[in-house]
């Protein structure tokens, strides 16, 4: 994959019939994960609407574990 640069990175990834020679004889370098934590005052308001008697409901295009876990993170939802 020398061969593949930032000016011919698209004309080369361009034909789906070269991946398998594009993907060959690569090496595994690390793994990326990214987070985008909940603002600080969200917690708050999530206790002042269910202290007001407010139905809070979260709508996400996240995967379900993942809107599961903030909704614990921020308060929605809780152990019963």
């Amino acid at each position: 994959m020398a061969h593949i640069n930032a000016g011919n990175a698209a004309d080369a990834c361009e034909d789906q019939d070269k991946y398998d020679q594009l993907e060959s004889k690569c090496t595994f370098l690390g793994f990326v994960a990214i987070k985008d934590p909940p603002r600080d005052e969200v917690k708050g308001a999530i206790e002042d609407c269910k202290t007001a008697g407010i139905s809070v409901i979260m709508i996400t295009g996240d995967a379900k574990e993942t809107a599961i876990a903030i909704a614990k993170e921020i308060g929605i939802l809780t152990p019963t």
